[in-house]
């Protein structure tokens, strides 16, 4: 009773941020079945290295050598840079089959402690003494590090700006950790852990009160905070009015509707994601803030997407405005978007053109 009385007491900031996010996630009805098993592996992930390295300190007290602290070691040793590369999986929605190379190259040399001392060894009298590779779980921890940094960067294009920054900031706060491993403050690093999760997790869920559930493109809240807030850096604007939704939804059903609204929110992201921020303003309305940089690209960009939303059997209206207040150009776009829907419909009149495939 007395030992687990310790472990409860030296790991106690641990455990309660580790069940709350079991808590949190069992009652979760937003994320992916894949993320919330993603998050709860690198949770229990977590705990093991909590119970092994408390293990470990029990077995360090003693004036002999046992295998039991070669083993607690190792675990140790091979879980640190596991929970760095869970992390990335967890950020990056993915298994990387590649990156788990050098995690199972730091198991195997780190389980070579049983029969050598290339990594670490205890003398007779029970005290650490580092092999040659004394410093491998430490050169991997930052390696997976760098590669978070990496992630962060990547991510630039693909996702928000938002999103980038705050994947850059968990990268330093794992640097932080990695550097306290080093000097042996192993508990700061369990909770630096913990808390990088936990921060993701929430960063995660708070993103749902920002986009629209079915395209994952921001909502209408954002579009007019986004005004209010950021409105010098807006520089463009693109309206746009997907066509025939409500046939869809009417003859083909609901299902195909919302086929629709992900086919034609996947192109606006593909083509225009890294050139500002995309709102899912209403049923089948989109807007697109572009950042003053980008302005000049903005008709290519609507001719791209134009083009692929075509090829796909869909069609859409779009509007461009720039170099105004933000409230005026949003009316001029709204203006522009409209008379182009209306060529559409007078094209589909005088050419007997269908815009969806209708079998």
């Amino acid at each position: 009773m007395r030992f687990l009385s310790e472990y409860f007491t030296q790991n106690y900031v641990l455990l309660i941020m580790l069940g709350g996010m079991f808590i949190l996630s069992a009652y979760d009805v937003y994320l992916e079945k894949k993320m919330i098993y993603m998050l709860r592996v690198v949770l229990c992930t977590l705990l093991a290295l909590s119970v092994f390295e408390w293990a470990e300190e029990i077995v360090s007290n003693l004036d002999h050598r046992t295998i039991w602290r070669v083993l607690f070691s190792a675990v140790c040793y091979s879980l640190r840079p596991i929970i760095i590369l869970q992390i990335i999986c967890l950020v990056t929605k993915k298994m990387n089959k590649i990156m788990m190379i050098p995690a199972v190259i730091n198991v195997l040399l780190s389980f070579s402690a049983l029969f050598s001392s290339v990594v670490f060894y205890y003398t007779s009298d029970n005290c650490f003494q580092r092999g040659p590779l004394g410093y491998s779980a430490y050169v991997i921890s930052v390696f997976y590090v760098l590669g978070l940094l990496v992630v962060s960067i990547r991510s630039v294009p693909k996702h928000s700006q938002e999103e980038s920054v705050f994947v850059f900031f968990l990268a330093f706060a794992a640097i932080g950790a990695a550097i306290m491993a080093y000097e042996g403050f192993d508990e700061a690093v369990k909770v630096t852990y913990a808390a990088e999760i936990l921060l993701y997790y929430l960063y995660t869920y708070g993103q749902f009160t920002k986009r629209d559930t079915l395209t994952g493109l921001y909502n209408r809240q954002s579009f007019y905070g986004d005004i209010e807030k950021s409105s010098e850096s807006i520089g463009g604007v693109i309206s746009i009015d997907m066509n025939e939704l409500k046939w869809l939804n009417d003859t083909l059903g609901h299902s195909a509707g919302d086929k629709a609204l992900k086919t034609v929110s996947d192109t606006f992201v593909k083509y225009a994601d890294a050139h500002g921020r995309i709102y899912r303003i209403g049923g089948d309305e989109f807007v697109i803030f572009c950042r003053k940089r980008f302005v000049k690209d903005m008709e290519k960009t609507v001719e791209k997407m134009r083009k692929a939303i075509d090829d796909a059997g869909y069609s859409c209206a779009f509007g461009i405005s720039s170099g105004k207040s933000v409230t005026d150009m949003i009316h001029e776009a709204d203006e522009k978007m409209y008379q182009d829907k209306a060529r559409i419909k007078s094209e589909m009149g005088t050419g007997g053109k269908l815009i969806h495939f209708r079998d």
